[in-house]
């Protein structure tokens, strides 16, 4: 197992090129070879002379001839083949587990003979790599040879630590790593031992230092921990569920049971008090943006935000712009017709950067923006939405920040405030009259005439109210200890994001420079993504949800709007296929 992606390529090769290196140091009797070949080729023309009169025409002594001559041909075979063959000293592959034919058809229909020899190669050697860049044939190629005992050594990231019956006899970590931690330890090393085949399974470490090897073996597994349990998008499912169900009483009985036995509020009666409050103030969002009615049934875009739940809150943030015609006003822009309405190429763009800023999120460091320009194929940093995007982007976070600012105030009430009033490392409480005069320092914080009102003291001291708390970006530093109501979940649609030094992190453009140029290649080397294959996978499947819901929904099927992200379905659909073969 390695933790990069590069590296795990690069040791297959390494090895790859070992086992050649070590053939050609052997020097195989090519003279052998060539000379049973030469003797075969005489017995198939000696054949061919007696196979070209009938059976019935031979004579007793020809015929016997015959049968020699098939068996001296099937013996030379044998030969030839025997010595064509990689010693075992050079490959590591299994002939026994996989025929040829079947070994051929995997190849074939993968077409990594065509498409990618850089895997082919090392496969034929019983050496294979594995990793979530590869595109799913070939991973699958590479799963079902080891399976089938074809496959001797295989370099991986963690693609094969979940989910994936992958048995080997050893397991090697042979680099340390972040990732390296011990739930990553027990699932990677929990592939040794073929069950039925290997009595114990072996774990090496190469290259990690021994102390840390200790205590990954001493650690306990973490404990897993119930996330919120609620967000916006799964309560207007549930609503969606109880009113579209044919069996209503029962979808209505499922949802509640979502809402009351939820994994974070077991045995917590207070984070239960929160998660109704949190359910409260979202169906007042919903209503407040036309996704369900007075009554609590769903109405208007409820259908599209529901199919793209995942990419919350980028799909609230989508349906704000097709309420407010910001999609009809760039389609009308730019016609061409030929053969019907065609949109023209700036306002296919113009799409996929406004699809790239809300489901495209992948950030790249500051130092990138040094580089702006210096590539030559990807734009690589991705421009920001046009103004009249980025104006309604804004509108919704207002209407955000004010509901769910509200939410925090709300939930402050079921604080220990005992405990939010002493520092968490000396404990020194700020609770009692009695510990005010005690230094100095704490005689003047006291004696301070600005009276303020804040969930928190100590954010208070930093100069932070609680109309803070109806900004998003400040809440997860100026929150409660004692409560978890972060922003986590609270739908704000972070149109900038900085780092620790206030810096600003632009987005990467790989969704649009794909759009673009249609190489996978480019994405690698100028996009700096090692996973760029399922990225433009989840981005097409995005752009598919929107026009099929879109095409549902709308009752003008020559809608601008419709017809525009149809096209840009259907290019974007074409270029991925050829990445895809």
């Amino acid at each position: 197992f390695i933790f990069n992606i590069r590296e795990v390529e690069s040791y297959a090769d390494r090895l790859y090129l070992h086992l050649k290196k070590k053939k050609e140091e052997m020097k195989p009797d090519t003279e052998a070879q060539l000379s049973l070949q030469i003797k075969l080729e005489k017995v198939e023309k000696k054949l061919k002379r007696l196979t070209n009169v009938t059976e019935d025409k031979l004579s007793a002594s020809k015929a016997e001839i015959l049968h020699t001559l098939l068996d001296k041909k099937n013996i030379l075979e044998m030969q030839v083949e025997k010595l064509s063959k990689d010693p075992s000293e050079c490959t590591f592959a299994n002939q026994k587990a996989v025929d040829e034919k079947t070994l051929n058809y995997m190849l074939k229909r993968t077409q990594l003979l065509t498409r990618n020899i850089r895997l082919a190669l090392p496969l034929l050697k019983g050496i294979g790599y594995h990793h979530e860049s590869m595109n799913p044939k070939q991973r699958q190629a590479v799963e079902t040879l080891l399976r089938m005992g074809f496959l001797q050594v295989v370099t991986a990231t963690g693609s094969l630590a979940l989910g994936i019956n992958m048995p080997c006899k050893s397991v090697v970590f042979v680099e340390d790593s972040v990732y390296l931690d011990s739930l990553n330890l027990r699932q990677m090393s929990g592939r040794a031992g073929r069950r039925g085949q290997d009595l114990l399974g072996k774990v090496f470490f190469y290259n990690i230092p021994l102390p840390k090897v200790q205590r990954l073996i001493k650690a306990n597994v973490p404990k897993l921990k119930g996330q919120f349990p609620l967000s916006v998008s799964l309560i207007l499912r549930l609503i969606l569920l109880a009113e579209k169900a044919d069996d209503k009483p029962d979808a209505k009985a499922k949802a509640l049971s979502v809402l009351k036995h939820s994994l974070m509020a077991f045995n917590q009666p207070k984070k239960q008090e929160m998660l109704k409050l949190f359910f409260l103030f979202s169906v007042q969002f919903l209503v407040r943006e036309g996704y369900i009615n007075q009554e609590g049934k769903p109405q208007g875009f409820s259908g599209l935000a529901t199919h793209l739940h995942y990419r919350e809150p980028s799909n609230f943030v989508l349906i704000r712009f097709l309420e407010k015609g910001l999609f009809h006003k760039l389609c009308e822009r730019s016609l061409t017709n030929k053969g019907g309405k065609q949109f023209s190429e700036t306002v296919m763009e113009t799409l996929v950067l406004v699809l790239a800023n809300l489901f495209g999120r992948l950030r790249l460091p500051h130092s990138a923006v040094e580089l702006k320009g210096q590539f030559r194929h990807s734009k690589v940093i991705l421009d920001e939405l046009p103004p009249d995007f980025a104006a309604a982007a804004e509108e919704y976070n207002d209407v955000v920040d004010k509901i769910f600012g509200n939410f925090l105030l709300s939930t402050s009430k079921f604080a220990d405030m005992e405990q939010e009033c002493q520092l968490p490392l000396s404990n020194i409480s700020f609770a009692g009259a009695e510990s005010y005069h005690e230094t100095s320092f704490l005689s003047v914080l006291t004696n301070c005439q600005n009276k303020t009102t804040a969930v928190s003291p100590f954010a208070t001291l930093s100069g932070n109210r609680n109309n803070d708390l109806f900004c998003a970006s400040t809440v997860d530093t100026i929150g409660l200890q004692t409560i978890d109501a972060k922003t986590l979940k609270i739908p704000t649609f972070d149109h900038e994001t900085e780092d620790i030094q206030g810096r600003k992190m632009p987005l990467n453009a790989y969704a649009l420079d794909f759009y673009k140029h249609g190489s996978l290649n480019a994405l690698f080397c100028e996009n700096f993504l090692h996973h760029a294959f399922q990225l433009i996978k989840d981005f097409k499947l995005v752009i598919s949800s929107i026009s099929t819901s879109l095409m549902e929904l709308c009752e003008d099927e020559n809608d601008n709007v419709v017809l525009a992200f149809k096209q840009l379905d259907e290019s974007y659909k074409e270029k991925y296929e050829k990445i895809q073969n």
